[in-house]
């Protein structure tokens, strides 16, 4: 049985960011000076503006290793929610930073499947 990581208990203060309805994203400091990104609802054409900042902020931050995302609450999500996941993907690699995925619904699970990116965004201990 895997543990969520909506199952750990917070390390430091939680913020929730500001999102349309249909969506929330919670952020949390994670071990490690990391950052821990909860998603749950739809990640969609509305929401996605959303993530993609959260994801950016967390980021941009001086003492950031990486971001961990929480994606097992996703209900729902389509190629235009897949684009902020990977342009953070993208940036976390070129700033020496991680993003993994970990773990993911069966939503965005068929999402990469579909669109060939598991290899590429889906931690493989997830």
């Amino acid at each position: 049985m895997t543990t969520s990581t909506l199952d750990r208990p917070a390390l430091g203060p939680t913020i929730s960011w500001p999102c349309p309805s249909g969506l929330r994203i919670t952020l949390l400091m994670g071990p490690g000076c990391s950052m821990l990104v909860r998603l749950s609802g739809e990640l969609d054409i509305a929401t996605s503006p959303a993530v993609h900042s959260a994801l950016d902020f967390c980021l941009s931050l001086d003492h950031s290793r990486g971001v961990t995302l929480d994606a097992a609450g996703l209900t729902f999500i389509d190629a235009t929610g897949l684009r902020p996941l990977a342009e953070a993907h993208a940036l976390s690699r070129r700033r020496g930073q991680w993003l993994r995925i970990q773990p993911a619904s069966t939503a965005l699970r068929r999402v990469l499947t579909l669109t060939r990116h598991t290899h590429r965004l889906l931690d493989p201990a997830s």
